[in-house]
């Protein structure tokens, strides 16, 4: 009973949370919500004005009264001036509204993400971040904010349509109000039921958007490893999951569905016949009674989508909670700040990026200011790991890292990454000119990138372009060679110019002349470097003051090139094998 009762607790906390941190957007853009809630709320005052309208009409045709026609006509053509008015100005604020939220929304949102550290981004699939920006933000768009318009509207509706019914006939107005609460409480009940449909539905789809941007971003691989029939059988399934969500959830629509226009049908007739009752027995007038009748539908039908709009309001609530969590995290800098890179040291590390599997085994090494280090090995020997573990990629190694005899966890990493730049394997390339893909958006002297264009060996390329060095780079450069995305990431990493440069083979996509000159440039600069490299030329690797060796995820031995060649080890099985 505790237990269940700490539970609620928590889930009302939680709502409480969820619910205040949505309201901070709307409090943000309080004036264009505000004015959103005078203009749909309105719609009331229009739906009595119409009723009134109406019943003038029909008594004065009753009467035949042509005077009171012809004011009837001026009122009629004043009502739809402004019902218009009222339509064109609704839309313009709630557009207005609904950028300023959604600007905001996703500004947080996207500065949460990038206020992680890339161990803790790199805990989920990019897909899980861009299905958010994709499907999440606009159902909340929808759901949330667009529908809370909409509920305000119904809810104006509601309220003083009532008070205007009251306000004809009392007796009438308590009768036909008790027949529509009645006729809509099943529909309400439902409703509840129809909210947590839409929930799982809304799960599943995210769901099933993260596997198909998976599939998508494999393509390549899975054609290579003939699994295609796997992959959509795999699609199948997943998708066959989420279409029995909505499956049940539209049966469950359909049936309320079904209850609404059965219980409106019923109102109607009753609230006809009950009226008509009043007309004979010279209670009210035909003209009231058509009023009244108005009216009542715009009590009853605003009643009968709140209980659709309230449920679709609730359904929000576990991508709100989502949202939360990745906007609760704060660009914080804790730790020492690094004033220069002078040493790096690695004690006694092992990991794997499985339990069962250590990918780096007791490594140890000490890496000094201004030297030139190559790590060498055979594919999957743990090159590359050796260097994202540098970076702090993964906290769940054994031994230990060290910075200037600073450990790597108790300094602050942002001043780490200030002092480091690497040139990728695969270069990420930005949809934007060359010039940013180049500068990564950092102000440079024009002569210092025209140099560094130079060293990446890019000036043949930036000649060949109609635009130079503004022209645009397709998504993912998909209109560019590989070679010149790894020079475009040379080229980036040449210019930040920071304590300690790392390649990781920087040149794989380039030809061998290109390659040399390239290498030549990288290694003649006055920085701590390592390079991880398959090649293993010697005019290249007598360039460096040590080569790391690396066996099965150990240290095998290290060396210069001559002294390893003189040893006749591993290296040497490499080098001549």
């Amino acid at each position: 009973m505790f237990t269940d009762s700490f539970i609620i607790n928590k889930d009302i906390s939680i709502d409480k949370e969820v619910q205040s941190h949505m309201k901070k957007y709307i409090k943000s853009n309080l004036f264009y919500f505000s004015i959103c809630i005078i203009l749909f709320s309105t719609a009331g005052l229009m739906s009595v004005f119409l009723a009134n309208i109406l019943k003038r009409m029909i008594d004065t045709s009753t009467a035949k009264n042509i005077t009171q026609f012809y004011q009837v006509m001026i009122l009629t053509i004043f009502f739809i001036i402004i019902n218009f008015t009222l339509h064109i100005l609704r839309g313009f604020f709630k557009a207005k509204f609904l950028k300023k939220v959604m600007l905001s929304l996703k500004h947080d949102l996207f500065k949460g993400i990038f206020s992680k550290n890339i161990k803790d981004f790199n805990k989920e699939n990019t897909s899980v971040y861009t299905s958010i920006f994709n499907n999440d933000l606009k159902i909340l768009e929808k759901n949330y904010f667009d529908n809370l318009l909409t509920i305000i509207s119904d809810l104006s509706q509601f309220f003083i349509c009532l008070v205007a019914v009251i306000s004809f006939q009392f007796e009438l107005a308590v009768i036909i109000i008790l027949i529509n609460v009645i006729a809509i409480f099943v529909p309400v009940l439902l409703g509840k039921i129809l909210s947590h449909k839409q929930i799982d539905s809304v799960n599943k789809f995210s769901d099933l958007n993260v596997k198909i941007k998976d599939f998508f971003n494999s393509f390549e691989i899975i054609k290579c490893f003939q699994v295609t029939h796997k992959v959509i059988d795999d699609f199948d399934h997943a998708d066959n999951i989420y279409e029995e969500s909505m499956e049940n959830f539209r049966y469950c629509e359909g049936i309320i569905a079904g209850f609404s226009t059965l219980s409106s049908l019923g109102v109607s007739v009753m609230t006809t016949l009950i009226s008509l009752y009043f007309v004979i027995k010279n209670q009210i007038t035909i003209g009231e009674m058509m009023a009244i009748t108005q009216l009542v539908n715009n009590i009853a039908n605003p009643l009968g989508r709140l209980s659709s709009e309230l449920p679709l309001l609730k359904s929000t609530k576990p991508i709100e909670v989502k949202l939360k969590e990745y906007m609760d995290t704060k660009m914080v800098q804790n730790g020492i700040e690094l004033n220069g890179l002078n040493k790096i040291t690695m004690n006694h590390i092992s990991f794997g990026y499985t339990e069962n599997k250590e990918i780096i085994h007791d490594f140890s090494y000490e890496f000094l200011k201004n030297k030139k280090y190559a790590i060498v090995g055979n594919s999957g020997c743990g090159k590359s790991t050796i260097v994202k573990l540098l970076l702090n990629y993964y906290d769940n190694y054994k031994g230990n890292i060290s910075i200037n005899d600073v450990n790597l966890n108790d300094i602050d990493m942002s001043s780490v990454y200030s002092h480091v730049s690497m040139v990728h394997q695969n270069a990420p390339i930005l949809n934007d000119t060359l010039r940013n893909n180049i500068t990564y958006y950092n102000d440079y002297p024009m002569e210092q990138v025209n140099q560094i264009v130079h060293e990446a060996g890019l000036d043949h390329f930036v000649e060949s372009l109609s635009h130079g060095l503004d022209t645009i780079i397709n998504e993912n450069g998909n209109n560019i060679s590989g070679g010149e995305k790894q020079r475009i990431s040379i080229a980036r990493t040449l210019l930040k110019n920071t304590d300690l440069l790392i390649y990781d083979e920087p040149t794989s996509n380039l030809d061998h002349v290109t390659a040399k000159e390239v290498k030549k440039n990288l290694l003649n600069r006055n920085n701590t470097c390592i390079m991880i490299t398959h090649r293993l030329e010697e005019n290249l690797l007598e360039r460096f003051d040590e080569i790391l060796v690396l066996d099965h995820g150990t240290l095998a031995e290290s060396g210069t090139f001559k002294d390893l060649l003189d040893r006749k080890g591993v290296f040497y099985s490499l080098y001549k094998g």
